[in-house]
Parts: structure tokens; sequence; C-alpha cells
């Protein structure tokens, strides 16, 4: 059996299905960065090993180039954003227009203007990017990042909250 060095090196799998060996290989070489990735958008273990599952299931369908190794690793990592915004089941209603965000903490943010902060803020994605993946307008996207930041620098003191007014 020859396995030609052009073609993705495929291997079979029970259900004689393909797998397409080069993505999990790619996807194993960034597994810290995709993990940390997964568990900044949705904040919970079972949905990033979810998120994660699903990744590769997308790009298990992908012809994967090896001659472009950076276009792969950036497919991937959209395709884990994508992945785990609908894994949340983020929508965007018009009604959250003029929705008022109490304060709080980033754990504490909706999940809209959350993952707005953490994918222009934390993951320093541009405004363009952002809206794509959201689903809105740049616009938009400065309008979120602003809640969740608002919201964030409205924390109440510790010393209000427990009564110590003299500290």
């Amino acid at each position: 059996m020859s396995t030609s060095f052009t073609q993705p090196y495929q291997v079979s799998s029970a259900g004689d299905s393909r797998k397409n060996v080069a993505w999990y290989l790619l996807f194993l070489e960034h597994l810290d960065e995709f993990a940390t990735l997964a568990w900044y958008l949705v904040v919970d273990h079972q949905l990033v090993v979810e998120t994660i599952l699903r990744t590769m299931a997308l790009l298990d369908t992908v012809p994967f180039d090896a001659a472009t190794p950076l276009l792969a690793y950036t497919h991937a990592r959209e395709t884990l954003i994508t992945e785990a915004i609908a894994g949340l089941g983020v929508r965007y209603k018009h009604s959250q227009e003029s929705q008022v965000f109490a304060p709080g903490s980033l754990d504490e943010l909706p999940d809209f203007p959350r993952l707005a902060y953490v994918l222009k803020v934390v993951l320093r994605s541009s405004e363009a990017e952002v809206a794509k993946f959201l689903d809105v307008t740049p616009l938009k996207v400065r309008e979120l990042v602003q809640h969740a930041i608002d919201r964030m620098s409205l924390q109440v003191p510790l010393s209000v909250l427990t009564g110590c007014y003299d500290a």
C-alpha cells in the first residue's frame, strides 16, 4: 500500500469512516492554545469538550493542505470559535439592543457582551472578525465591548457589601 505525500494522510476507523490525521496532529500541536481559547469562550468544562469534538468532526470533512500551515491553523482556530459560539446558542436579539446590564464581573456577563469582550480585548481580534463571528456590525461590537467594560467597572466595593464604610 503506497501513500502519496501530496494527498492528506488518512486512516480508516470503525464504521468505515475516513479520518484526516493531519487535522488531529495540527490540533494536538496547538492543544493548549485551542483548549484555552475554548474555555475563554464557553467557560464550562463540558462545553469545552463538546466544542473541541464538534470542531474536530468539522475539520475532518475538510481537506488539509500541508503546503499552507498558517492557513490550516487559522481555519482550525476560526472553526473552534464558530463552534464555541454555536454551542452556547448565542443569538443576538434586537430586544437586547436597549438592555441595561447590571454591575458584575466578566464571568457574570450575559454571553453576547462577554463573547464580544473576550474576542476583541482578550484575544485581540479585529472588530471586523468579531462582527463576523457574532453576526453583528462592527459598531455593535464596540457597543457590546463597552457594555462589558462598563459593567465590570461598576462593581460595588467589598466595603459597601459588608457594611464597613470606614475602610
